[in-house]
């Protein structure tokens, strides 16, 4: 079996038998595992070996498989062995062996070679050539018949009606041609711009005397914004428009037709704002606002360490939480002890229940009969030996 490199379409047959008796053929196999060696390589397994049974009732134990891994042989070789290893936990293993191939030509067309080992082309890339296609050396015939042209030691002689479609003009030994492009841009497409002319190309110089003066005479010119015209001493431009009094005015933003009435109106405005200010209480008003400063400079000193807003009802204390903060004040009368606690073990010692007043133990209960305010141990006279207190 020979396949040519780089096919991945071509498959190859083997026989299943029994892995035991080396004879049955065995039908309805899966899962093959197929190895793999080009030239001589590792042997390496197929990734997904592709294996079909080709018949169970007319070809029983006959397999294909699609050799589509690694066909390609190296760059240097002209064919190289291609060894398969193919297992099936039933059956015996087989070893097949094919040769993958360079293919001298490809698929399509028939070379023809000659006795003498020429080849015969007659079409490039499905086009028919001739020897003049192909760059043979093929020499002119001068002639004057339909794809000749006139020859003369090797100079053409051509005779030129039309240039771009339009018929040349030969008298006066000028050429009349239409020339419709210059450099490859169209005309009148921007072909010449200022771009196009080197610095100080065209002067006055280039043109004939007075040859600009008609192209003034004869149109309306429209100056450019933002260009600047030079008058000489006692020359004007004639044309333009004349602003009147009233479009001053209105530029400069006066309301009314001259400067002493609007300076009157301010007087009259400053007097208005002087009634409503009042009469300064010192030398002016600024020395009025001065004074101001200095006072509220003394105050402020006074005023920083004030609440944000004193107004505040959360910034002042209410009477409840004045006595919460001196009944539980820590150490109020005692270290450890607050004036809430001794309110509470007083109350207990005067006001409670108490038992075991004979005893060695006497307890004081609180108001409320919940709880042993004090734990006393007494001896045989009522003297207090040891105390425990709850104040809680």
């Amino acid at each position: 079996m020979r396949i040519p490199s780089g096919k991945i379409d071509q498959a190859i047959y083997f026989v299943a038998v029994d892995s035991v008796d080396l004879t049955t053929r065995k039908t309805g196999l899966t899962s093959f595992t197929v190895y793999r060696s080009r030239n001589g390589g590792t042997a390496t397994v197929y990734t997904t070996p592709t294996v079909t049974e080709l018949s169970a009732a007319n070809m029983p134990g006959v397999y294909s498989l699609l050799i589509d891994e690694d066909t390609t042989i190296a760059s240097t070789s002209d064919a190289e062995e291609y060894c398969l290893h193919i297992t099936q936990a039933s059956m015996a293993s087989v070893n097949r062996v094919i040769e993958l191939f360079r293919r001298d030509t490809t698929s399509g067309r028939t070379a023809t070679v000659d006795a003498n080992g020429r080849v015969d082309v007659s079409a490039i890339q499905g086009t028919n050539q001739t020897a003049r296609d192909i760059g043979a050396s093929v020499l002119l015939s001068s002639g004057t018949g339909t794809g000749q042209v006139s020859l003369t030691a090797g100079v053409v002689s051509a005779n030129t009606t039309q240039i771009a479609g339009a018929a040349v003009n030969t008298s006066s030994a000028q050429l009349g041609v239409n020339v419709v492009n210059a450099g490859g841009t169209a005309w009148n497409s921007g072909a010449i711009t200022a771009n196009t002319f080197a610095a100080g190309a065209i002067t006055a110089a280039k043109f004939a005397a007075n040859a600009l003066d008609a192209v003034w005479s004869t149109a309306t010119r429209v100056l450019t914004a933002g260009t600047n015209i030079v008058l000489a001493k006692g020359t004007g431009v004639t044309g333009f428009n004349d602003l009147d009094a009233p479009s001053v005015r209105a530029a400069v933003g006066m309301a009314s037709a001259n400067l002493d009435t609007q300076l009157s109106t301010l007087a009259t405005n400053d007097n208005a704002i002087s009634n409503k200010l009042g009469a300064p209480a010192g030398a002016s008003l600024s020395a009025d606002i001065a004074a101001v400063k200095a006072d509220t400079a003394t105050i402020k000193p006074k005023t920083d360490n004030l609440p944000a807003a004193p107004a505040a009802v959360g910034d002042i204390p209410t009477a409840n939480q004045n006595a919460d903060a001196l009944l539980d004040r820590a150490s109020g009368i005692e270290p450890g002890l607050t004036p809430r606690q001794g309110w509470r073990l007083w109350s207990a010692a005067l006001l409670g229940k108490a038992n075991g007043l004979g005893t060695g133990t006497a307890i004081f209960r609180d108001t409320n009969d919940t709880k042993d305010r004090i734990n006393a141990s007494v001896d045989q006279d009522g003297n207090r030996l040891a105390v425990i207190l709850d104040p809680s």
